[in-house]
Protein backbone atom coordinates (compact mmCIF):
# COMPACT_ATOMS: atom_id res chain seq x y z
CA UNK A 1 0.00 0.00 0.00
CA UNK A 2 2.86 2.39 0.74
CA UNK A 3 4.35 1.56 -2.65
CA UNK A 4 1.09 2.50 -4.32
CA UNK A 5 0.95 5.77 -2.43
CA UNK A 6 4.56 6.55 -3.32
CA UNK A 7 3.95 5.65 -6.94
CA UNK A 8 0.80 7.77 -7.06
CA UNK A 9 2.59 10.70 -5.41
CA UNK A 10 5.45 10.39 -7.91
CA UNK A 11 3.01 10.21 -10.82
CA UNK A 12 1.10 13.23 -9.51
CA UNK A 13 4.38 15.13 -9.07
CA UNK A 14 5.40 14.33 -12.66
CA UNK A 15 1.98 15.42 -13.97
CA UNK A 16 2.17 18.73 -12.08
CA UNK A 17 5.76 19.27 -13.23
CA UNK A 18 4.81 18.51 -16.83
CA UNK A 19 1.88 20.93 -16.70
CA UNK A 20 4.13 23.63 -15.22
CA UNK A 21 6.71 23.08 -17.98
CA UNK A 22 3.99 23.37 -20.65
CA UNK A 23 2.66 26.54 -19.06
CA UNK A 24 6.16 28.03 -18.84
CA UNK A 25 6.81 27.00 -22.45
CA UNK A 26 3.65 28.76 -23.62
CA UNK A 27 4.57 31.85 -21.62
CA UNK A 28 8.11 31.80 -23.03
CA UNK A 29 6.76 31.44 -26.57
CA UNK A 30 4.43 34.39 -25.97
CA UNK A 31 7.35 36.44 -24.71
CA UNK A 32 9.50 35.48 -27.72
CA UNK A 33 6.70 36.39 -30.11
CA UNK A 34 6.06 39.71 -28.39
CA UNK A 35 9.75 40.60 -28.69
CA UNK A 36 9.82 39.97 -32.45
CA UNK A 37 7.95 43.18 -33.38
CA UNK A 38 10.23 45.12 -31.05
CA UNK A 39 13.30 43.66 -32.78
CA UNK A 40 11.76 44.39 -36.18
CA UNK A 41 10.95 47.97 -35.15
CA UNK A 42 14.47 48.44 -33.77
CA UNK A 43 15.95 47.10 -37.02
CA UNK A 44 13.72 49.38 -39.11
CA UNK A 45 14.71 52.35 -36.94
CA UNK A 46 18.41 51.47 -37.25
CA UNK A 47 18.05 51.11 -41.04
CA UNK A 48 16.23 54.46 -41.26
CA UNK A 49 18.94 56.15 -39.19
CA UNK A 50 21.67 54.56 -41.32
CA UNK A 51 19.88 55.66 -44.52
CA UNK A 52 19.62 59.24 -43.25
CA UNK A 53 23.28 59.21 -42.20
CA UNK A 54 24.34 57.97 -45.65
CA UNK A 55 22.26 60.67 -47.36
CA UNK A 56 24.03 63.27 -45.23
CA UNK A 57 27.51 62.14 -46.36
CA UNK A 58 26.66 61.82 -50.06
CA UNK A 59 27.70 64.74 -52.28
CA UNK A 60 25.35 67.71 -52.39
CA UNK A 61 23.36 68.24 -55.55
CA UNK A 62 21.83 71.24 -57.31
CA UNK A 63 18.72 69.55 -58.65
CA UNK A 64 17.59 66.12 -57.52
CA UNK A 65 17.77 63.91 -54.45
CA UNK A 66 19.44 60.82 -53.07
CA UNK A 67 17.28 57.78 -52.43
CA UNK A 68 18.97 55.47 -49.91
CA UNK A 69 17.18 52.43 -48.49
CA UNK A 70 17.96 48.98 -47.04
CA UNK A 71 18.43 46.30 -49.68
CA UNK A 72 19.75 42.83 -49.02
CA UNK A 73 22.80 42.99 -46.81
CA UNK A 74 23.36 46.70 -47.26
CA UNK A 75 21.88 49.86 -48.69
CA UNK A 76 20.81 50.77 -52.21
CA UNK A 77 21.86 54.22 -53.42
CA UNK A 78 20.07 56.00 -56.24
CA UNK A 79 20.30 59.53 -57.51
CA UNK A 80 16.86 60.76 -58.59
CA UNK A 81 15.59 63.80 -60.50
CA UNK A 82 12.62 64.91 -62.60
CA UNK A 83 13.15 65.68 -66.27
CA UNK A 84 10.04 66.00 -66.58
CA UNK A 85 9.35 62.41 -65.43
CA UNK A 86 11.22 60.80 -62.58
CA UNK A 87 14.68 59.58 -63.62
CA UNK A 88 17.15 57.54 -61.57
CA UNK A 89 20.74 56.40 -61.72
CA UNK A 90 21.59 53.50 -59.42
CA UNK A 91 24.99 53.38 -57.73
CA UNK A 92 26.65 50.30 -56.23
CA UNK A 93 25.18 49.01 -52.97
CA UNK A 94 26.85 50.00 -49.72
CA UNK A 95 27.34 46.98 -47.48
CA UNK A 96 26.82 46.99 -43.73
CA UNK A 97 30.59 46.48 -43.38
CA UNK A 98 31.31 49.57 -45.49
CA UNK A 99 28.76 51.54 -43.50
CA UNK A 100 30.35 50.48 -40.22
CA UNK A 101 33.83 51.40 -41.45
CA UNK A 102 32.66 54.80 -42.67
CA UNK A 103 30.92 55.53 -39.38
CA UNK A 104 34.23 54.92 -37.61
CA UNK A 105 35.96 57.52 -39.79
CA UNK A 106 35.97 61.29 -39.42
CA UNK A 107 33.10 62.97 -41.27
CA UNK A 108 35.34 64.78 -43.77
CA UNK A 109 37.13 61.51 -44.54
CA UNK A 110 33.77 59.73 -44.98
CA UNK A 111 32.52 62.44 -47.34
CA UNK A 112 35.74 62.15 -49.35
CA UNK A 113 35.35 58.34 -49.56
CA UNK A 114 31.76 58.70 -50.77
CA UNK A 115 32.74 61.36 -53.31
CA UNK A 116 35.51 59.09 -54.66
CA UNK A 117 33.07 56.19 -54.94
CA UNK A 118 30.59 58.41 -56.80
CA UNK A 119 33.38 59.64 -59.15
CA UNK A 120 34.55 56.05 -59.82
CA UNK A 121 31.02 54.89 -60.55
CA UNK A 122 30.32 57.83 -62.85
CA UNK A 123 33.56 57.07 -64.73
CA UNK A 124 32.38 53.49 -65.29
CA UNK A 125 28.96 54.75 -66.38
CA UNK A 126 30.56 57.10 -68.94
CA UNK A 127 32.07 54.05 -70.67
CA UNK A 128 28.66 52.34 -70.85
CA UNK A 129 26.75 53.77 -73.86
CA UNK A 130 23.40 53.02 -72.16
CA UNK A 131 24.32 55.01 -69.04
CA UNK A 132 26.56 57.69 -70.50
CA UNK A 133 23.84 60.33 -70.93
CA UNK A 134 22.47 59.89 -67.42
CA UNK A 135 25.99 59.84 -65.94
CA UNK A 136 26.83 63.17 -67.62
CA UNK A 137 23.58 64.69 -66.38
CA UNK A 138 24.09 63.42 -62.82
CA UNK A 139 27.67 64.70 -62.81
CA UNK A 140 26.36 68.12 -63.77
CA UNK A 141 23.68 67.99 -61.04
CA UNK A 142 26.41 67.08 -58.53
CA UNK A 143 28.56 69.98 -59.68
CA UNK A 144 31.17 67.71 -61.26
CA UNK A 145 32.77 68.74 -64.52
CA UNK A 146 32.44 65.69 -66.83
CA UNK A 147 35.98 66.41 -68.06
CA UNK A 148 37.21 65.70 -64.50
CA UNK A 149 35.79 62.18 -64.78
CA UNK A 150 37.85 61.24 -67.84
Amino acid sequence: MNQGTGFEANLQSQTISSAQNESEGRESARTDRSEQPIDKNNNELANEQASQWLKAVLPEMTNGWWDVYPKGRGFAVKFCWRDPDRQTLTFPRISHQQLHAMRQSASDETEMIMREQIFATLRRFLIDPDKRGKAMLVAQKLGIDPDDLQ
